[in-house]
């Protein structure tokens, strides 16, 4: 059941928890380490301010997915290219690229589409 739970969260994921002391934690997958049922979590807010802005571990079954942040603007997701650039992941990069591209190809498409309509 642990490795299963540990499994439905990926690199750049945005989630949230509550901790011990009953703090709002909001943030983003950032790291899995190997054959632990934790994930590195990049916060970027918190009830405690000190948080903000630091990576924290947590165990897994302590976190959900934050399903308002599914879908990631283009500004967001050069951000988040940049951060795994840094952080040296590929595999997010490459993630992140791909849907960078097909949110730019859909972005092309609404624009032909307006324009030929409004001819």
């Amino acid at each position: 059941m642990e490795e299963k739970n540990r499994n439905k969260f990926e690199i750049g994921d945005w989630v949230r928890l509550q901790s011990n002391k009953g703090e709002h934690i909001h943030g983003y997958v950032e790291k899995r380490p190997e054959n632990k049922d934790v994930v590195q979590l990049r916060v970027i807010a918190s009830d405690n301010e000190w948080l903000s802005g630091h990576s924290i571990q947590v165990k897994t079954n302590k976190i959900e997915k934050d399903h308002d942040f599914l879908e990631h603007s283009i500004g967001e997701l050069e951000q988040l290219i940049d951060l795994a650039l840094l952080t040296k992941d590929e595999a997010w990069f490459d993630s992140l690229v791909l849907k960078y591209k097909a949110l730019k190809d859909e972005e092309k498409a609404q624009q032909s589409h307006y324009s030929s309509t409004t001819k």
